[in-house]
């Protein structure tokens, strides 16, 4: 009776102890947390910049550029600009004021097991190495990852000048 009542309990205390397995979207999720700008000191050069912070969920952590086994892979942080007129937002010139990026896959974003998702923040840094001529932007962004997917499109605060 000593072994046949623990032997009868472990189990029973492991199942309700385990936290149900969630299933996250193969379809990247980002949110939008902050916009900070700031001055940037280089050399004899003060350089206005911004700092963009969101946060992502890939459930089969297939996010971040692997140049090695998908060469063709250079962009997955596409960043859209807009000007604010008449509390409207109107795109500007994307080769001069979007920005494209790649975040590289690493050693914390690789998963193996029956659970692949993948979350955590992003951080990008923005140099404004030509000042937008406009009082108000915003930007729209978004991120796709290695199978194609594109996320959902999150937009910052307005950003003055």
């Amino acid at each position: 009776m000593r072994i046949i009542i623990p032997a009868l309990l472990f189990p029973v205390i492991l199942f309700v102890s385990c936290e149900p397995f969630e299933k996250v979207s193969d379809v990247p999720e980002i949110h939008f947390k902050s916009y900070s700008r700031y001055l940037v000191d280089t050399l004899d050069l003060t350089i206005e910049s911004g700092e963009l912070v969101f946060s992502f969920q890939d459930g089969d952590a297939d996010f971040g550029v692997d140049t090695i086994e998908y060469p063709e892979d250079t962009i997955n942080l596409y960043i859209i600009p807009f000007q604010k007129v008449d509390q409207t937002y109107d795109s500007i010139d994307m080769d001069i004021y979007g920005r494209k990026y790649a975040i590289y896959s690493n050693e914390r974003l690789d998963r193996t097991g029956q659970n692949k998702t993948i979350q955590g923040e992003i951080k990008v840094r923005i140099y404004y190495f030509l000042i937008p001529p406009y009082d108000t932007i915003r930007y729209d962004f978004y991120i796709m990852d290695r199978a194609g997917n594109k996320s959902n499109v999150e937009s910052t605060s307005d950003i003055g000048f």
